[in-house]
């Protein structure tokens, strides 16, 4: 009966985050085909943890949590089949050409640590507070805000240094 009654839950958060999730994915892997499977495998695992009873608290940063595993496993699976080490897509802004202190900006931010560019992109992709952060990467809040802080000071020096004016 409790699932049930949590099932307008999991519809709601489907139609506001899917095509949240479809861009998260489409942005770590190639393929649209390939995001749209992995948003249906989130949801999968996000139903059967409301089917026991045990909601979290932010339901859309849970479910970034698990989009999170589930985009590791997608990744080792292809590293498996592939048997060679894959990056981060180069072309992460090759839908626009984008003007030099972009450019820069995206240099910088794509040799960051992997955690720090996936808090980067929750805070500001999906707008994610550090609450939701916290509990979708599964670290402390206080972890979230330094290594927020960090990355940002980190491009904005970088932006300084490279580009007075």
């Amino acid at each position: 009966m409790e699932a049930i009654e949590q099932r307008p839950d999991l519809e709601r958060l489907f139609k506001e985050s899917a095509e949240d999730l479809a861009r998260y994915f489409s942005r770590r892997h190639d393929s649209g085909e390939k995001a749209q499977d992995l948003v249906q495998e989130t949801f999968l695992k996000m139903a059967r943890r409301l089917e026991t009873g045990n909601a979290p608290v932010h339901l859309r940063a849970y479910l970034f949590g698990i989009a999170r595993h589930v985009s590791h496993a997608a990744w080792k699976r292809t590293i498996y089949e592939r048997k060679v080490r894959i990056d981060y897509p180069d072309d992460l802004t090759a839908a626009a050409e984008p003007d030099e202190r972009v450019r820069a900006a995206t240099e910088v931010i794509e040799g960051l640590p992997e955690l720090q560019r996936e808090i980067l992109d929750l805070r500001f992709s999906q707008g994610f507070s550090y609450a939701e952060m916290a509990e979708a990467l599964e670290i402390p809040i206080g972890t979230v805000r330094s290594r927020l802080h960090n990355a940002i000071a980190l491009v904005r020096d970088h932006l300084r240094e490279n580009n007075p004016e």
